[in-house]
C-alpha cells in the first residue's frame, strides 16, 4: 500500500534528512549601530578603507533594497529578534530606556530561543537595548551567555546611571567595568565573540554580536585615530571592518568557515548621500530612504550561499528569522505569527526574488500564509495575498505607520498621499501620478492597519514593583503566562491521596522538561503551596514545573518522603503526554529538607527500598539534574551524629539518633548512594548558613567519578534565602542556566566544566 505525500511533507523530509546529512551550521550575526546606507566601501564610500567587509561582500550577497525593521534603536532589534513588525509585538515606540517598565514579551519567542530549543549554544555580545527588567534580559531572551552594555551611551541616557558611577559593562549578571570605555567596546567585544567560538566550535551555535558602534557618542582605540579620511566616524568604521576580519579569521582558523553563515547589517540609517551619485535622503529616525534603508551582507559559501552576488530584491530584517531557521534545518513552530520570508532560495541563487509561499521551495517558505488574510471586497481584486506580503511597511521613530513599499513603488501616507518610484528616483525626489499603483498601495496600508489592530501583540511589562519588605513576589503578568492545573492526586496509599500543583507556559509548543519541587519544613512541616513561587517561576522559563506535598515524618518516618518524591516523578512520566513532557528530562530542586530530598532522589535510583508503592510501578524515577539548596547530603558525618542527638526532628523522621539507627542514617544519606551514573548537582547556600550545606564531601567525590557539580553561595543570605526577592532571583538565574544546559540541551559533562 503506498501513500501519497504532499508536497510540502515531502520537502520538510528532505530539509530534516539533509540537516542529519551534514552538521548544523553556524551562524553569526554581526549588527552595527547607526550606519548608513552608503558608509562601506563595497556600497560607495571613498573616505574609508573597509577591506574586510568588502571581501565578505565578494563571497557573498550584498543587498542593494535591504530594510532595517525601524528607523530606530529598540524597535529595530525587537524586529529582528521576533522576526516581527515592532508593532506586532508592541515594541514600535522610540527606545528603551533604563526606566522603562516593557520588553519583549516573554512569551515571544525569539530566534535564539528558537535555536537554543534545537541544540544551540547562543550568546549575546554587545549592545542589548531591549528592556532592563529581568524578564527582558538577554538570559531570559534565550541567549545562554551574555557580554556588553544593556543600555545605549546616549548622553539622555546616562543621565540615569550617574549616581552609580556610570554604564556598567555586563558579564552575565556581573559588572565587569563601571563605567564602561566606548574606545574599547568593539575590541572587547570581537575578544568575547572570538572566546565564544572557540569555545563552542565542535557545537552549533548562535553568536548575536550587536555592536555598540557607531552611535553617538562614538569611542575609537588609539590604534585608529585619525586613520580614515572621515574623522572619527571612519575610523570607527574602519575599526569594525578590523574586528570583523578577526571573526572571519577566527572562523577559518578553527576550521569552522565552511560550516558557517555570516550576516552583517545595520539597525538603521545614518545620514543621506555625500556625493552627486548617492541619491538617498532622510536621516535615523526618518522614513526617508536614508533612515531605514541600510547595508546588508549575507556570507556562507561553504553552505550553498551565492558568491560575488548583489541583490535587488526588497528584503527586510523580520526575514532572517525564518530564513536562518531554514538553513540550520528548523521548522518554525506552526503555531508561531511572525512577518518574516524565507529568502534562503535567494541566498542561494535559486531564485532572483523572494519566493511567494506557494512554490515551497524551502522550509520556512509558507511561514507567511500564517497572517490574516480576509480582504473586503474592495480590495479583494486589486490585491493579491502574495503581493501583500511581499510589501515592506515603514513605521517611524514614534510607531505609527508612515510609507509602504511594494516592488519598486513606494507610498507616502502622510500628510497626504505622495507616490515614489525608487527604482528611478532613490533620492525620492520626483512625486510620480499613478493612480493604480498608489490605490493599491493604499489598499495595502489599510489591510495592514487592520491586520495589526486585530493581531498585533503586547509588550512585555515588567514585574510589579519589588515590594518594601524585599519579600519575594511573582509577578501577575508571570502568573498570566501560566496555565496551571492544581491538586492533581498523584499517588494513593489507601484513603491517603497526594497531590501536586502543575505549571505550564501557555502556548508553549511541543514537549518541555519537568522540574519537579520538593518544599521544606525539616520533613515535619509544609506542603506544595511553600514552593509555589518556586514552580511558578521555572515554568515561566520554558518548563513543565510540579511542586508537590509529601507525607511528613509526624504521619510516616522515613522513606515514605523519598519514596512520594519518587512516585511524583514517575507520575510526571506515566503522565507525560497530558502536560507535554519531555520523559527524557526531568529535574528537581528543593530547599533545606526538600534539597535533602532532591540530593537522596538523584543519587538513589534503582534502590529498591526508597521506590515505595505510590503507583506507576512500570515508569522510572531517575532525574537527569538536582538543584539542591541548602541541603544535608551527607546523614552519616560528626555534625550529624551531635545534632540526630538533641533534635527531635531527626529523630522523628528517621527513627532515632545516628547512635540509634545508623542503617537508616545511612540509607538516607545521599553520599552513601553516589556513583558515576547519577546527573549533574548544582547546589544553592546562603552565606550565614552552616558549611554542611557546601556539600564540600559530596561534591568532591562526584568530581573523583567525573560527574559535573558546583555551588553557588548566595552573598549575605541565611538558610531560608527563598523569602528575599534579590536571594530568589540569583537563585532562579543560575538554576535555570543549570537546568537549560542540562534538560533542554543536554550535553556530555565533566565536573571541571565552568
Amino acid at each position: 500500500m503506498y501513500t501519497k505525500l504532499s508536497a510540502g511533507i515531502l520537502l520538510s523530509l528532505i530539509w530534516v534528512l539533509n540537516c542529519h546529512a551534514a552538521d548544523k551550521p553556524n551562524i553569526v550575526f554581526i549588527f552595527v549601530d547607526d550606519q548608513g546606507y552608503y558608509d562601506l566601501g563595497c556600497y560607495g564610500a571613498t573616505e574609508i578603507k573597509t577591506p574586510r567587509i568588502d571581501a565578505m561582500a565578494d563571497a557573498g550577497t550584498r543587498f542593494t533594497d535591504y530594510y532595517a525593521a525601524a528607523p530606530i534603536c529598540s524597535p529595530s532589534r525587537a524586529g529582528l529578534l521576533t522576526g516581527c513588525y515592532p508593532r506586532r509585538v508592541g515594541n514600535e515606540t522610540w527606545v528603551h530606556r533604563a526606566d522603562s517598565n516593557s520588553g519583549i514579551h516573554p512569551d515571544e519567542l525569539t530566534i535564539a530561543e528558537l535555536f537554543k530549543e534545537n541544540g544551540y549554544a547562543t550568546a549575546c555580545i554587545g549592545k542589548w537595548h531591549l528592556g532592563f527588567h529581568e524578564e527582558f534580559l538577554p538570559k531570559n531572551q534565550g541567549f545562554d551567555h551574555y557580554f556588553g552594555l544593556l543600555h545605549n551611551l546616549d548622553p539622555v541616557e546616562i543621565v540615569y546611571f550617574e549616581d552609580q558611577g556610570g554604564v556598567p559593562l555586563m558579564l552575565n549578571d556581573d559588572v565587569v567595568k563601571r563605567p564602561a570605555d566606548p574606545a574599547e567596546l568593539t575590541r572587547l567585544y570581537t575578544d568575547e565573540a572570538i572566546e565564544f567560538i572557540e569555545k563552542n566550535k565542535d557545537e552549533p551555535f548562535f553568536l548575536y554580536l550587536p555592536h555598540t558602534m557607531l552611535h553617538n557618542p562614538l569611542g575609537v582605540s588609539e590604534e585608529f585615530k585619525g586613520s580614515s579620511n572621515w574623522g572619527e566616524y571612519g575610523d570607527a568604521i574602519q575599526e569594525l571592518d578590523h574586528h570583523v576580519g578577526r571573526i572571519f579569521d577566527t572562523l577559518k582558523q578553527t576550521g569552522i568557515d565552511d560550516n558557517t553563515i555570516v550576516i552583517y547589517a545595520s539597525d538603521n540609517g545614518r545620514g543621506p548621500g555625500r556625493t552627486p551619485e548617492q541619491k538617498i535622503r532622510g536621516r535615523k529616525l526618518s522614513t526617508y530612504e536614508g533612515g531605514i534603508r541600510v547595508p546588508a551582507i549575507a556570507w556562507g559559501p561553504g553552505l550553498g550561499l551565492q558568491s560575488d552576488a548583489e541583490s535587488a530584491a526588497v528584503v527586510r530584517a523580520m526575514d532572517w528569522y525564518p530564513t536562518l531557521a531554514t538553513f540550520a534545518g528548523i521548522k518554525v513552530p506552526e503555531g508561531r505569527v511572525i512577518d518574516g520570508r524565507d529568502i534562503s532560495p535567494l541566498l542561494k541563487g535559486e531564485t532572483k526574488f523572494v519566493p511567494p509561499p506557494g512554490m515551497k521551495k524551502s522550509l520556512n517558505a509558507t511561514v507567511p500564509l500564517r497572517r490574516r488574510w480576509n480582504p473586503p471586497g474592495e480590495w479583494k481584486l486589486l490585491i493579491s495575498r502574495a503581493e501583500y506580503n511581499d510589501a515592506f511597511f515603514y513605521h517611524g521613530s514614534q510607531g505609527s505607520l508612515a510609507a509602504v513599499r511594494w516592488r519598486n513603488w513606494k507610498l507616502y501616507l502622510n500628510p497626504s498621499p505622495q507616490l515614489y518610484d525608487l527604482a528611478n528616483d532613490p533620492g525620492e525626489s520626483k512625486l510620480v501620478r499613478n493612480q493604480e499603483i498608489a490605490r493599491k498601495l493604499r489598499g495595502m496600508a489599510i489591510l495592514f492597519q487592520e491586520e495589526m489592530r486585530l493581531d498585533a501583540r503586547p509588550a512585555g511589562e515588567a514585574s510589579s514593583q519589588p515590594r518594601a519588605d524585599g519579600k519575594t513576589v511573582i509577578s501577575q503578568q508571570t502568573l498570566d503566562s501560566l496555565d496551571e492545573k492544581l491538586d492533581v492526586t498523584y499517588a494513593r496509599y489507601g484513603d491517603r491521596t497526594l497531590e501536586m500543583n502543575i505549571y505550564r507556559p501557555k502556548g508553549a509548543w511541543g514537549e518541555l522538561p519537568a522540574v519537579v519541587c520538593i518544599h521544606g519544613g525539616g520533613w515535619a512541616n509544609g506542603n506544595r503551596l511553600n514552593h509555589a513561587h518556586v514552580a511558578q517561576a521555572i515554568a515561566a522559563r520554558g518548563y513543565v514545573a510540579a511542586t508537590i506535598s509529601y507525607r511528613l515524618s509526624g504521619e510516616a518516618q522515613f522513606p515514605a518522603q523519598i519514596q512520594d518524591c519518587k512516585a511524583a516523578v514517575r507520575f510526571l512520566r506515566a503522565n507525560a503526554k497530558e502536560f507535554g513532557i519531555d520523559t527524557e528530562n526531568i529535574g528537581a530542586i528543593g530547599l533545606s529538607a526538600g534539597g535533602h530530598l532532591v540530593a537522596l532522589l538523584g543519587t538513589s535510583n534503582d534502590v529498591k527500598e526508597l521506590e515505595g508503592n505510590g503507583g506507576n510501578a512500570s515508569f522510572s524515577s531517575t532525574i537527569q539534574a538536582a538543584v539542591p539548596m541548602g541541603a544535608q547530603t551527607d546523614l552519616q558525618s560528626e555534625r550529624t551524629r551531635e545534632v540526630s542527638s538533641t533534635r527531635d526532628i531527626w529523630q522523628q523522621f528517621l527513627g532515632g539518633s545516628q547512635e540509634e539507627q545508623p542503617a537508616t542514617y545511612r540509607l538516607a544519606s545521599p553520599l552513601y548512594h553516589l556513583d558515576k551514573n547519577d546527573p549533574p548537582y548544582w547546589f544553592f547556600s546562603g552565606e550565614h548558613d552552616d558549611p554542611s550545606t557546601h556539600a564540600d564531601k559530596f561534591r568532591q567525590r562526584m568530581k573523583e567519578l567525573g560527574v559535573q557539580s558546583d555551588l553557588t553561595v548566595i552573598k549575605d543570605a541565611p538558610h531560608p534565602f527563598l523569602g528575599k526577592q534579590v536571594w530568589f532571583d540569583e537563585m532562579l538565574k543560575q538554576a535555570d542556566a543549570f537546568f537549560t544546559k542540562h534538560l533542554k540541551n543536554k550535553k556530555t559533562t565533566t565536573s571541571n566544566e565552568r
